[in-house]
């Protein structure tokens, strides 16, 4: 949708968009926290079925046991820094911190592409091991690991 320049920046106008935008920011932050809340009940919902069950438990129920869930949402929370990260072709790319098994960022993640491809063998060991991923092979075979589960392209991409 086109606006003249004379009422582009009309006071009404920005004060109608701004109220706009604070609602829809209102509405997300509300789904998130919903969201959030609703992850916390199915995590004390499995613990408490982990510790309930008996023998043939996860068969009865049709499901996988309570890590498997546990995996699957965490990989969830981590599509976002994913998707982020798959669009750094550039070394001044921006990379986010995808979420460790805990939901939180794992500590020294690099910022940049430039920065993730000249870190040191025992940051990206570190790194592997916070997210719980092998740390086999040298160097290159743990940089292109993380970079596989961070999706960081790789150069030519």
């Amino acid at each position: 949708m086109a606006t003249s320049p004379s009422t582009a920046f009309s006071g009404s106008d920005v004060s109608a968009e701004f109220g706009a935008l604070k609602t829809r920011l209102d509405s997300i932050e509300r789904t998130q926290e919903r969201l959030s809340a609703e992850f916390e009940a199915l995590k004390t919902q499995f613990t408490q079925l982990e510790t309930d069950r008996g023998p043939g438990f996860e068969e009865y129920l049709g499901f996988y046991p309570r890590c498997a869930w546990l995996t699957f949402f965490s990989s969830q929370q981590r599509l976002p820094a994913r998707l982020h990260n798959s669009r750094a072709t550039i070394m001044k790319a921006t990379l986010k911190t995808p979420v460790a098994a805990n939901g939180k960022p794992a500590p020294g993640f690099p910022t940049s592409r430039g920065e993730f491809e000249h870190i040191t063998k025992e940051r990206y060991e570190a790194l592997l091991k916070a997210y719980g991923q092998p740390l086999k092979g040298d160097t290159e075979a743990k940089r292109e690991a993380l970079r596989a589960f961070a999706g960081i392209p790789q150069d030519g991409q």
